[in-house]
């Protein structure tokens, strides 16, 4: 009798499985594409300090109401992007490759957009894409914010 309750019970896990697996890349997908989107339009900031000042400016006041929960572990680098953002506005660090500052670029228009893939006004949900594009931003761009924080901290 166990083993037929342990094949009833594999039976009934084994669809739950491929239904979140059918969901999962039509999500993905269409948070792919959002965030290309989001790349797309941070190319157009990199070579304007203007833009790059007044994103800054918007993303730390947005940033500065943000619920810390969703972004846990990501919550410091999302902080040193921001920081990164400025200093590179202002022509103090110039040391980050142009592809690694689209990503973080692009990561912070797409936390600043409250309409994207999840609604950031949805109570509980409203910010897991936005810490999904954070976390993949920060695995892009892992070493140019660790070389950035190293140099913050070497720069009197």
């Amino acid at each position: 009798m166990r083993k037929a309750t342990k094949k009833t019970l594999s039976r009934k896990r084994k669809p739950a499985a491929k239904t979140k697996k059918n969901r999962s890349p039509a999500l993905k997908e269409r948070l792919e594409a959002e965030f290309a989107q989001a790349v797309k339009s941070a190319k157009s900031y990199v070579g304007d300090p203007e833009r790059l000042r007044a994103l800054f400016r918007e993303a730390a006041n947005e940033v500065a109401a943000l619920p810390k929960d969703p972004f846990k572990e990501t919550w410091p680098y999302l902080q040193t992007m921001l920081r990164l953002i400025r200093a590179y506005s202002r022509g103090e660090y110039r040391n980050v490759t142009e592809s690694s500052l689209v990503v973080i670029v692009a990561a912070i228009i797409y936390l600043v957009n409250p309409l994207d893939l999840i609604p950031d006004a949805i109570p509980v949900l409203g910010f897991l894409d936005d810490a999904t594009v954070l976390a993949l931003a920060v695995r892009r761009t892992r070493q140019d914010l660790d070389d950035f924080m190293t140099w913050e901290t070497a720069t009197p």
